[in-house]
């Protein structure tokens, strides 16, 4: 998901790295892919930051919400969520009917995939139909535990503690999380904000994503300065 980002930040100089967190494929095994926790994928992204440089981290979805704790924990020179899975305290109602059939999936723990018209309405709406089809043909299963912490539990980031520039970028199509969702994560967390017409969740390969890459270089050029 993450190719046409890599090249074009490779290409302005950056090094770039695009993690595959435990469960997925060609990662860290594990025993049981629906029971994988949240807090196990931040302890992956965690072990990365600590092999590079202060590195600037940019996440998508639930990645985006990973951002976000990872802002609260530690000190970087910018944080990037798009499209972020609210924190706790804020309720997308929107996200959670997308998910609502699902729930007897996610409490027993059991991994899981949204079925492929549900994703094609509310993750890949904005992607042409061709690519809406190669990109769903590699999605790969969901931890349904992550399901029910982030849905129904809430993972707590502490607004006071976050510290560091962030940047939330969102499209108004996104029928997933919803941009108004993502406005209001923005403005608990103090941070920059990009909302972009026409686009919704799968915002880095839509059509157009060139434009919002270069607005993100551009964030991080300055950051980088400072």
């Amino acid at each position: 998901m993450w190719d046409r980002y890599l090249s074009f930040f490779e290409a302005r100089g950056y090094h770039c790295y695009a993690l595959n967190l435990r469960g997925n494929h060609g990662s860290r095994p594990v025993s049981d892919l629906g029971k994988v926790s949240f807090n196990d994928h931040l302890t992956d992204v965690r072990e990365v930051i600590d092999m590079l440089d202060r590195p600037m981290v940019i996440g998508h979805s639930v990645g985006g919400l990973l951002v976000l704790k990872l802002a609260e924990q530690i000190e970087l020179p910018a944080f990037v969520a798009i499209a972020p899975a609210a924190p706790r305290g804020i309720i997308s109602v929107t996200t959670l009917r997308v998910f609502l059939p699902y729930i007897w999936t996610m409490l027993r723990h059991r991994p899981f995939l949204l079925k492929r018209k549900v994703m094609f309405a509310a993750d890949l709406n904005r992607l042409p139909p061709p690519e809406q089809a190669s990109v769903y043909e590699q999605m790969v299963p969901a931890p349904s535990k992550q399901g029910v912490e982030i849905g129904m539990l809430g993972i707590p980031v502490d607004a006071k503690r976050v510290v560091g520039p962030i940047l939330i970028l969102t499209g108004t199509d996104d029928k997933l999380v919803p941009a108004a969702v993502a406005r209001t994560v923005a403005r608990k967390y103090r941070a920059d904000f990009r909302e972009y017409a026409g686009h919704a969740h799968y915002i880095m390969r839509e059509p157009g994503w060139e434009k919002i890459a270069a607005d993100i270089e551009c964030w991080l050029a300055e950051k980088e300065c400072v």
